[in-house]
């Protein structure tokens, strides 16, 4: 695990310009809403009906109810389709104006760097940085492997978030083997580090993470 935080230290200079870039955004909306185009991939109504249970505000553009507490998500399948409906994959949105890539299986080539992304990995091994941030290696349903860094100013926003009385908690057991951690972050290119070995594994920077049991 030592290793696993020493390689990730030179990342931590990417973390630092992604920073700035996201200064805005907020823990409730997380820069979600987007444009208020048509969408033709948004989940469908038995998708929406099954995630009934999470509040909406009219947060989105033009009064468009939006999912404002993605941490009452029972699971990473029922964030996902929160997250569908707040940022649809084939509309631009959110801080950077950008499309939203939904990673499935592996990270898609030719995924550009800093493009926004969404995906959910086992945990292979976890732990806080010294910063104060966390670091993760997932396993990501292809069997590949990507690293996760989440900086100390998003840390703190979440456990801030969960201090609050009756808050939901998006984190309990974010360091434990075997559980699904779901994040939402930025794609930094293969600049990562595969657990334990001298090889280079894609780097997500995250922006939120919220860990289930399924």
């Amino acid at each position: 695990m030592r290793s696993l935080i020493v390689k990730s230290v030179g990342t931590a200079l990417t973390l630092a310009i992604l920073l700035a870039g996201c200064s805005k955004l907020g823990l409730d909306k997380l820069g979600l809403g987007g444009r208020p185009a048509q969408s033709k991939e948004l989940p469908s109504p038995r998708q929406l009906k099954r995630i009934a249970y999470m509040s909406q505000s009219k947060g989105g553009p033009n009064g468009r109810p939006i999912y404002d507490h993605l941490e009452q998500a029972k699971s990473c399948h029922d964030l996902g389709i929160a997250m569908r409906w707040n940022r649809p994959p084939d509309i631009k949105g959110g801080p950077f104006n950008e499309r939203m890539t939904y990673i499935s299986a592996g990270v898609p080539a030719g995924l550009s760097k800093e493009s926004e992304v969404f995906l959910t990995g086992k945990i292979k091994a976890g732990q806080s940085m010294p910063s104060g941030g966390s670091v993760w290696a997932l396993t990501l349903p292809d069997g590949s492997e990507i690293q996760a860094i989440e900086s100390p100013e998003y840390t703190e926003k979440q456990e801030e978030a969960q201090q609050q009385p009756g808050a939901p908690q998006s984190t309990s057991h974010p360091y434990t083997p075997g559980r699904l951690l779901c994040v939402y972050g930025v794609y930094q290119g293969d600049i990562g580090m595969a657990l334990g070995k001298p090889q280079h594994v894609p780097l997500v920077s995250v922006l939120f993470a919220m860990d289930r049991s399924k």
